[in-house]
């Protein structure tokens, strides 16, 4: 309570002297290693749409790499965050950046926008896209990346409300939309100021947090306290998205034996294994009428083995998992 008297009597919200990122930043992509292991053994279909995700991905990597060396190097007392996946209650929040300073809360977004873009009057986003000539081959409408970083404000706000029990405060929440692709022209001459203002390059950032900071006419809100308080609350709901990838892609496991000669041959071989091993006739382990149904069936648990002729309790206990593992 004292050092937050001290902090308003002499106006000086923080001892920071440049921006601490308490959520880190990751120079790698894990979810870009995972689609690049997937594709050794994807089919060609799968392929396509996994080189794509990739592309994309690879591309708002290097916006996010543009955005983190400014922030990082800006010397600009603030708090950063970076990744947040957020839960609360029955809200979702996908946000690339946090910048939090004295005087605002910036919610940053990282686009990898694909055209040139124009934005009307009306605050319509319009893309354009050329063909190898320049031309302009199709023209058309885009969902509002304005509209998108708002919804993930209004978690934000949320959380700040309910658990740091804050009210005016919250109109200091800022929206930033940063272009992750040097080559997207955006025209926004005719776009209002409220959605004009919220569009920058990845080096407009610095210039547009320090114009806010040394504006004396804005009064600061957060002390160093209050920063580090946001910046924990938030993290608290961050929670990390686990990627259902055989889902998305319609992906199937592969096959260990793909052939049913090769799984025959197998069968056979495991079957000669436990007869020796058990001291008793192959048959009696499976029989060839049996190896032909699995085979046909190929069954991926034990609930499916019981139903193959022959296998009851004990041998499925006996064999169950070897054979499941062999279905592939």
């Amino acid at each position: 309570m004292f050092k937050k008297i001290y902090r308003i009597l002499f106006n000086h919200p923080t001892d920071l002297e440049g921006p601490v990122f308490i959520k880190p930043y990751s120079h790698t992509n894990k979810q870009i290693s995972d689609l690049e292991i997937l594709l050794k053994d994807c089919d060609d279909k799968s392929r396509k749409h996994i080189e794509s995700d990739i592309k994309k991905l690879r591309y708002g990597q290097i916006g996010e790499n543009n955005i983190y060396h400014e922030l990082k190097n800006s010397f600009i007392p603030m708090i950063c965050l970076y990744n947040l996946r957020i839960k609360y209650k029955n809200m979702t929040a996908q946000i690339d950046f946090i910048a939090i300073t004295s005087k605002y809360i910036y919610v940053i977004e990282c686009k990898n926008l694909v055209g040139d873009i124009v934005i009307t009057k009306e605050g319509e986003f319009i893309r354009s896209k050329k063909n190898s000539y320049g031309k302009i081959v199709s023209k058309e409408g885009m969902y509002s990346p304005i509209a998108q970083n708002e919804r993930h404000i209004n978690v934000i706000k949320e959380i700040l409300k309910n658990e740091l029990h804050y009210k005016g405060k919250l109109d200091r929440i800022e929206s930033l939309i940063v272009s992750a692709n040097p080559k997207t022209i955006i025209d926004k001459k005719e776009a209002p100021k409220s959605i004009r203002d919220k569009i920058i390059r990845y080096d407009q950032i610095v210039d547009r947090i320090n114009s806010e900071q040394e504006n004396h006419k804005i009064p600061w809100e957060f002390t160093e306290d209050d920063m580090r308080e946001i910046s924990e609350c938030l993290i608290n709901y961050n929670k990390e998205v686990k990627i259902d990838y055989k889902k998305k892609y319609s992906l199937e496991p592969a096959r260990k034996y793909e052939s049913a000669e090769e799984l025959r041959e197998a069968l056979k071989s495991y079957r000669t294994s436990m007869s020796q091993k058990e001291n008793v006739k192959p048959y009696m382990v499976f029989t060839n009428d049996t190896i032909e149904e699995l085979i046909l069936s190929r069954p991926k648990n034990l609930y499916e083995l019981r139903h193959i002729r022959g296998f009851g309790m004990t041998k499925c206990k006996k064999y169950g998992d070897d054979l499941i593992e062999m279905m592939g």
